[in-house]
């Protein structure tokens, strides 16, 4: 019965391993736009990429939709979940509200090595900025936000900070990277290096209040990026629809 059973766990346990690296594949190409939203997911293209079988793929795409990066249609097919923002004002407030209780946290219980990695981290995001590499500078953000939750200590805020850090990594992607200016990126620099010096000094006041500055300068771009850019070029009243509307009054 052993011999039987052994094999049948050891296809177990391969199938698992397959299924968690499709998953953090996946995840990563949705969150980075390399999987665009609305996209179809093709089962058997990314088994044969991935030379599995279709099982652990499947088992992926339902992990995936449980975090609602993926859509099952009705017809089985599963496609990258559209990007909407019915839910951005809730996003922007959670993000807010984590972001201060992680650095009034990491002012608590930082160590000087937590400041030397906070700092490095700094370093890490200015190199990205001035390689201007889009897709670089966003992963060296996320590296810098993910530092100050670590440097917390913090059980919850560590499992639900990133979360809400990978909710908006789409929504910075479409609205805020692309519309940015380099003036801008460093004014983020500055804001980091200012929280990073709060949290040395273990002022909480001054972590709340520059929690609130950095997000409200990714807020103003993305509003920005939302604005019509070449409406106000289109000039209807010479259309020929328009003219003949006018003779015929």
């Amino acid at each position: 019965m052993s011999e039987i059973d052994e094999p049948e766990k050891s296809a177990a346990v391969r199938r698992e391993r397959g299924a968690t690296t499709v998953y953090q594949a996946l995840r990563e190409e949705i969150f980075t736009l390399q999987r665009e939203p609305g996209s179809g997911l093709d089962e058997v293209g990314i088994a044969k990429e991935f030379n599995l079988s279709r099982t652990p793929v499947r088992e992926a795409l339902f992990m995936l939709s449980g975090e609602g990066l993926v859509h099952v249609l009705p017809n089985r097919a599963s496609i990258v979940a559209p990007l909407t923002m019915h839910r951005l004002n809730d996003l922007l407030d959670t993000w807010l509200i984590l972001t201060r209780a992680v650095c009034v946290d990491a002012a608590h219980r930082r160590t000087p090595d937590d400041l030397v990695d906070l700092e490095d981290r700094v370093v890490q995001f200015e190199v990205a900025i001035d390689a201007g590499d889009v897709l670089g500078i966003a992963r060296a953000m996320l590296h810098l936000q993910r530092g100050y939750g670590e440097v917390a200590r913090n059980f919850f805020l560590g499992r639900y900070y990133p979360l809400c850090l990978d909710a908006g990594r789409r929504t910075l992607l479409l609205h805020y990277f692309p519309y940015t200016s380099a003036a801008y990126l460093a004014d983020q620099v500055k804001n980091h290096r200012a929280m990073i010096g709060a949290i040395r000094a273990n002022d909480t006041r001054a972590c709340n209040q520059i929690a609130g500055e950095m997000l409200a300068a990714i807020l103003t771009v993305i509003k920005s990026s939302l604005e019509p850019s070449i409406a106000d070029e289109v000039d209807l009243v010479t259309s020929p629809l328009s003219r003949a509307a006018t003779q015929k009054r």
